[in-house]
Protein backbone atom coordinates (compact mmCIF):
# COMPACT_ATOMS: atom_id res chain seq x y z
CA UNK A 1 0.00 0.00 0.00
CA UNK A 2 1.35 3.31 -1.01
CA UNK A 3 1.88 6.07 1.70
CA UNK A 4 -0.54 8.66 -0.91
CA UNK A 5 -3.40 5.69 -0.57
CA UNK A 6 -2.83 5.91 3.41
CA UNK A 7 -3.40 9.51 3.31
CA UNK A 8 -6.12 9.10 1.58
CA UNK A 9 -7.90 6.48 4.21
CA UNK A 10 -7.46 7.61 7.74
CA UNK A 11 -8.66 4.28 9.05
CA UNK A 12 -6.06 2.05 6.67
CA UNK A 13 -4.54 1.33 10.57
CA UNK A 14 -1.14 1.99 8.65
CA UNK A 15 1.01 4.79 9.02
CA UNK A 16 3.14 6.69 6.49
CA UNK A 17 6.15 4.83 6.50
CA UNK A 18 4.30 1.33 6.57
CA UNK A 19 4.14 0.66 10.22
CA UNK A 20 0.93 -0.53 12.07
CA UNK A 21 -0.96 2.06 14.66
CA UNK A 22 0.08 1.44 18.49
CA UNK A 23 -3.34 3.18 18.98
CA UNK A 24 -6.36 1.92 18.83
CA UNK A 25 -8.22 3.81 15.37
CA UNK A 26 -10.56 6.69 16.44
CA UNK A 27 -12.98 5.45 13.59
CA UNK A 28 -14.28 1.88 12.87
CA UNK A 29 -15.90 0.89 9.47
CA UNK A 30 -19.55 -1.16 9.98
CA UNK A 31 -17.68 -4.08 9.83
CA UNK A 32 -14.77 -3.57 12.09
CA UNK A 33 -18.13 -2.69 14.60
CA UNK A 34 -19.87 -5.50 14.16
CA UNK A 35 -16.59 -7.54 15.60
CA UNK A 36 -16.16 -5.09 18.60
CA UNK A 37 -19.95 -5.60 19.06
CA UNK A 38 -19.11 -9.60 19.61
CA UNK A 39 -19.63 -10.40 16.27
CA UNK A 40 -22.54 -9.11 15.21
CA UNK A 41 -24.03 -9.00 11.50
CA UNK A 42 -22.85 -5.65 9.57
CA UNK A 43 -25.92 -5.59 8.66
CA UNK A 44 -26.99 -5.45 12.38
CA UNK A 45 -24.28 -2.48 12.45
CA UNK A 46 -26.09 -0.93 9.03
CA UNK A 47 -29.69 -1.09 10.64
CA UNK A 48 -28.77 0.30 13.78
CA UNK A 49 -27.40 3.46 12.37
CA UNK A 50 -29.96 3.44 9.64
CA UNK A 51 -32.84 3.40 12.11
CA UNK A 52 -30.46 6.33 14.46
CA UNK A 53 -29.77 4.05 17.03
CA UNK A 54 -26.44 3.56 16.83
CA UNK A 55 -24.44 7.09 17.07
CA UNK A 56 -22.73 7.41 13.15
CA UNK A 57 -21.58 9.33 11.09
CA UNK A 58 -21.71 8.39 6.81
CA UNK A 59 -18.33 9.95 4.62
CA UNK A 60 -19.96 11.98 2.48
CA UNK A 61 -22.86 12.93 4.51
CA UNK A 62 -25.69 11.21 2.29
CA UNK A 63 -27.65 8.17 3.38
CA UNK A 64 -25.59 5.86 1.27
CA UNK A 65 -21.81 6.64 2.24
CA UNK A 66 -19.54 4.68 4.87
CA UNK A 67 -20.29 4.05 8.16
CA UNK A 68 -18.24 5.23 10.78
CA UNK A 69 -18.65 4.82 14.43
CA UNK A 70 -16.50 5.19 17.19
CA UNK A 71 -16.32 1.94 20.36
CA UNK A 72 -17.92 4.29 22.81
CA UNK A 73 -20.71 5.04 20.51
CA UNK A 74 -21.37 1.53 20.38
CA UNK A 75 -21.10 0.38 24.10
CA UNK A 76 -23.69 3.17 24.42
CA UNK A 77 -25.80 1.15 22.02
CA UNK A 78 -25.23 -1.91 23.66
CA UNK A 79 -25.88 -0.75 27.09
CA UNK A 80 -29.24 -0.04 26.31
CA UNK A 81 -29.68 -3.64 25.15
CA UNK A 82 -28.84 -4.63 29.07
CA UNK A 83 -31.06 -6.16 31.13
CA UNK A 84 -31.24 -8.14 34.71
CA UNK A 85 -28.35 -7.53 37.55
CA UNK A 86 -27.46 -4.47 39.66
CA UNK A 87 -26.97 -1.26 38.68
CA UNK A 88 -24.35 -0.33 40.87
Amino acid sequence: MSATMDKANPTSGVSENGNEHSREREWMTAAEAAEYAGGVGVCTIREACNRNTLRHIRIGGGIAGPIRTRREWIADWLGRWARGGDLH
